[in-house]
């Protein structure tokens, strides 16, 4: 049984808020556990809703009333003042919603399609990769496609984004949720990258729809049998407008 399977909510929560060797042994479990990867995504996301919320207030200065009392460390304590209150309410609001998120993430309904949220988490964890962004590289594309096609039961072949100044820089094969999945991944003259996901998705066709976490956005679809997310971190029309050329990339004879 793959060490994946076994990692607990709460052990996740360690390893995410643990050293560097924690945080990436996580991401590398999140790599082969799109549940994990899910579950990741979600805490991401809560975490900056709650900081865009609270934030304002909880970053209000302290009263000069209130400093001067913390810095003689008086016995006797004047009255909080209503500003005081407001910084300890967010606090424990704060705090509050970050135990919610912890200990109940994995009960949480996703916010947005799991398609965009696995696609967005998968370029999270290789877009950053120096070394090692992908298996099969571009000098041997033509292994690459042969290899995805088989494995994913469909046929498939990586749209041309040159026009756009992203060139394809190669692929990996990555657990689905039913099937096996894709991930191509481009790149452009400034070291931007994108991936594009793809995945068997059985169902009713979608439009092209837009799914955005901290950090990455992705314009997903469904066409045919198979699921389709283009993800990076570039201004949204501009991301939009690539998924537009990889739709035709795709579907295009």
């Amino acid at each position: 049984m793959p060490e994946a399977s076994r990692i607990t909510a709460e052990e996740a929560l360690r390893l995410r808020h643990g050293s560097d060797a924690d945080q990436a042994r996580l991401a590398a479990l999140a790599a082969v556990d799109a549940t994990l990867a899910g579950d990741l995504a979600e805490w991401d996301r809560q975490d900056a809703a709650l900081r865009a919320l609270y934030a304002p207030v909880a970053d209000e200065p302290v009263p000069a009333r209130l400093a001067e009392t913390m810095a003689a460390a008086r016995v006797v304590r004047p009255a909080p003042s209503p500003v005081f209150w407001r910084i300890a309410a967010a606090l424990a609001l704060v705090a509050l919603g970050f135990l919610a998120g912890w200990s109940g993430a994995r009960m949480l309904q996703p916010v947005g399609p799991a398609l965009a949220q696995t696609a967005m988490a998968s370029f999270a964890t290789y877009a950053v990769e120096v070394a090692h962004p992908v298996e099969v590289g571009t000098e041997d594309e033509a292994h690459l496609v042969k290899w995805l096609s088989k494995r994913l039961g469909t046929p498939i072949r990586p749209p041309d984004l040159s026009d756009d100044g992203f060139r394809l820089i190669g692929g990996r094969l990555l657990p689905g949720e039913t099937s096996p999945a894709a991930l191509l991944m481009y790149e452009d003259e400034m070291g931007r990258r994108l991936a594009l996901y793809l995945t068997r998705r059985e169902g009713a066709e979608t439009e092209l729809a837009f799914a955005e976490e901290p950090g990455r956005r992705a314009f997903w679809w469904v066409e045919g049998s198979l699921g389709c997310a283009l993800v990076g971190d570039l201004p949204r029309d501009a991301l939009r407008r690539l998924a537009i050329s990889a739709y035709h990339g795709l579907t295009e004879t």
